[in-house]
């Protein structure tokens, strides 16, 4: 059996909850998911965050 750790860190960001894992970073308002990104930065994450904002998908 393995035992499966999920290492993840996660941050707010223009009130947006951005929920961290090594390969993906899911984007939260209100405890909704709104978006998703798979970049590598959070300045990267961040302009996820924004195109969210914007309307555009992430």
């Amino acid at each position: 059996m393995r035992l499966r750790t999920n290492s993840h860190f996660g941050f707010f960001y223009k009130g947006y909850r951005v929920e961290c894992t090594s390969n993906i970073a899911r984007i939260f308002l209100r405890d909704k998911l709104v978006g998703q990104s798979r970049a590598i930065s959070r300045a990267a994450i961040e302009r996820d965050v924004e195109r969210v904002i914007a309307g555009e998908a992430a």
